[in-house]
């Protein structure tokens, strides 16, 4: 039984200092390939996304307290084809609260890029935790989720 116990928390120092290193290995840069560029976000921040019965996870970035902001994983900029996840929101106060008539945004390495518009997202926590919703602007299909930094 104790070589079990001592087996398991090996396993799970050797789990965590691998997890450790791989957000270690994360470079935040901006990159050009191709004629596209690419930014890439690191750190602890993650968020949910619910919509259209889909569950979109995002993990890898960080936030910005100045103007609120949450970047997480690689944007594609335009006019580039999305080939990497992203997700973001900008809200431009500093203070906690509800805001109306905000944008969610993400990207996924299909191409796909989407937005919920006219959303209502709630800061917390010292603008460290949040959540979301609102309606895609084609199709008006909504969504929701939350995020933590």
């Amino acid at each position: 039984m104790r070589l079990a116990v001592v087996g398991a928390a090996v396993l799970t120092a050797l789990a965590l200092t691998a997890q450790a290193g791989a957000r270690e290995s994360c470079t935040p840069s901006v990159r050009t390939s191709g004629g596209v560029t690419y930014r890439t976000f690191c750190g602890p921040a993650r968020a949910i996304v619910h919509i259209g019965g889909k569950t979109l996870v995002f993990t890898g970035g960080n936030c910005d307290k100045g103007a609120f902001t949450i970047n997480l994983g690689t944007i594609t900029l335009p006019p580039g084809k999305p080939k990497y996840r992203y997700f973001g929101i900008t809200v431009f106060t500093n203070r906690d609260g509800v805001f109306e008539d905000q944008a969610v945004s993400w990207q996924l390495p299909n191409g796909q890029r989407n937005s919920l518009f006219h959303a209502t997202v709630k800061l917390a926590g010292g603008r460290s935790r949040g959540t979301f919703a609102g309606s895609t602007l084609v199709g008006n299909v909504k969504g929701s989720g939350s995020f933590h930094c």
